[in-house]
């Protein structure tokens, strides 16, 4: 078992970047660093990791490479941004991006709790630090651990089930001090732009156009909904009465599209394209996958539709559509046996052309600016 002797206590404002693969800070004067660490998971079956950290000025890049998948992060710790790729037989295929206040994140970090237990890793001395999260609830939840050096690298950090055993492991092979390039930690910022998502795919020229295009507006007792199509593309655009957004694009065919969203202390832009998977059972962002006949009709606008269930099977949660006979949705229910369920109703229907560059968020929400990256972009 672990043996875990603690001596100070730090209060950090850091937030959910530990939890998020860039590696802990305790102050911002870090200096410029590469580091190659080997992580193992105790109960993985896929085997060890390659990790791969970069470090400028407050900006970090890891890569971990896994047979034919590679992970990608860029973050700034303090700043509380991480950015993710996941590129799959050399393809970028998602992407991630998120912002958070840390009084709004549930993984943040809430303190740190410094030790007596000193390491040599990897050739390199470091003191072991336990972090201590807003999710951690009681002694029962998994404590994640990280070894910093004199002048505050990281160069181990561990994750242990309540019982002291290791679950994860991340330790240093080679430790190499000096200047990193900023271009290196910084994302291509085509990530950030909508239109490298929605970009067409190889096989497109086997679709054939067949729903008409679209444009209506729906409305709950809580919130309202822009509808788009351009077939195979929707676009769903949510305004919360409490000022959240949720802007989701999709490809009914394929698993592409992406989708922003924003409420109070927080925000995410998240994307996925990928040539290499065929007729998709599972689409990231379509809600839909399945449709049985309710047998029950309803008219609203002096339109027709009738009943189906989108969500067949699902137990606690799922999607009731009333559907025109081109495929419309005049009536969306969403239940929850939660009791947060929520009802919208078609108010507006314009059968009119709807071209691609509608189906886009406006351009201020992905401006990298606003996610904290400077000119140059």
């Amino acid at each position: 078992m672990y043996r875990l002797i603690v001596f100070a206590v730090i209060t950090i404002a850091g937030g959910s970047a530990f939890a998020s693969e860039v590696p802990f800070f305790a102050s911002p004067d870090v200096p410029d660093y590469t580091a190659k660490m080997i992580v193992r998971e105790a109960h993985g079956a896929k085997g060890d990791r390659q990790r791969v950290v970069q470090h400028h000025n407050g900006w970090t890049r890891v890569e971990e490479q896994l047979n034919e998948e590679t992970n990608l992060s860029y973050g700034h710790f303090f700043k509380n941004v991480v950015l993710r790729v996941t590129r799959t037989n050399g393809e970028i295929s998602s992407f991630q991006i998120r912002q958070v206040e840390s009084s709004q994140d549930y993984d943040g970090i809430k303190k740190v709790r410094e030790t007596d237990d000193v390491e040599t890793v990897g050739g390199e001395q470091c003191r072991w630090r336990q972090i201590v999260r807003r999710m951690d609830r009681d002694e029962t939840s998994p404590s994640g651990l990280t070894c910093l050096t004199e002048d505050g690298i990281e160069i181990a950090r561990k994750v242990l089930f309540s019982s002291g055993e290791v679950m994860s492991e991340t330790r240093l092979t080679d430790l190499r001090r000096g200047p990193v390039p900023e271009a290196v930690v910084r994302p291509p910022m085509q990530l950030l732009e909508a239109g490298t998502w929605l970009a067409p795919l190889p096989r497109y020229d086997d679709y054939t156009p067949n729903p008409g295009d679209f444009e209506a507006e729906l409305v709950s007792h809580r919130s309202k909904e822009r509808l788009l199509r351009h077939y195979p593309w929707w676009l769903r655009q949510r305004d919360g009465g409490d000022g959240s957004i949720l802007i989701t694009v999709w490809n009914e065919l394929e698993d592409q599209g992406f989708r922003y969203s924003a409420s109070k202390g927080k925000r995410m832009f998240e994307a996925v394209r990928s040539s290499s998977i065929l007729s998709p059972k599972f689409r990231r962002f379509d809600e839909v996958y399945g449709m049985v006949d309710l047998r029950e009709q309803d008219r609203l606008l002096g339109e027709d539709c009738a009943w189906y269930d989108r969500t067949p099977n699902m137990a606690d949660m799922g999607l009731h559509q009333c559907l025109t006979s081109d495929g419309i949705p005049l009536i969306d229910y969403h239940w929850s046996g939660w009791g947060d369920s929520e009802g919208f109703k078609i108010v507006t229907l314009t059968r009119r052309p709807v071209g691609m560059d509608e189906m886009q968020p406006p351009r201020d929400y992905l401006e990298p600016a606003a996610w904290g990256f400077s000119p140059p972009y």
